[in-house]
């Protein structure tokens, strides 16, 4: 079973912040990494949910609290490793 990853997405979209999560799928999967967003601060404004196989392949557009895309590179790393731990 592959490690769990997640993928700030830069250029995907100009309204959002764009994560890619690939994980092995499991239940509470989805729930886990909402809690993870959440945790940041970051709302959700769409997801796209997908599942290969066993893998699960998740992708969301989301945007902190003034409704705007993450720029600043320690925050964008903060929240990736946010999501990690979550997927551990």
């Amino acid at each position: 079973m592959p490690p769990p990853r997640v993928m700030i997405l830069a250029d995907a979209s100009r309204t959002a912040t764009v994560i890619e999560v690939r994980a092995h799928d499991r239940p509470g999967l989805l729930w886990r990494v909402g809690q993870a967003l959440g945790s940041c601060g970051l709302q959700v404004r769409a997801a796209q949910v997908d599942t290969l196989g066993a893998e699960a392949v998740d992708v969301f557009y989301v945007v902190d609290e003034e409704g705007l895309p993450l720029e600043d590179p320690a925050a964008l790393a903060a929240v990736r490793e946010e999501v990690l731990a979550a997927l551990r």
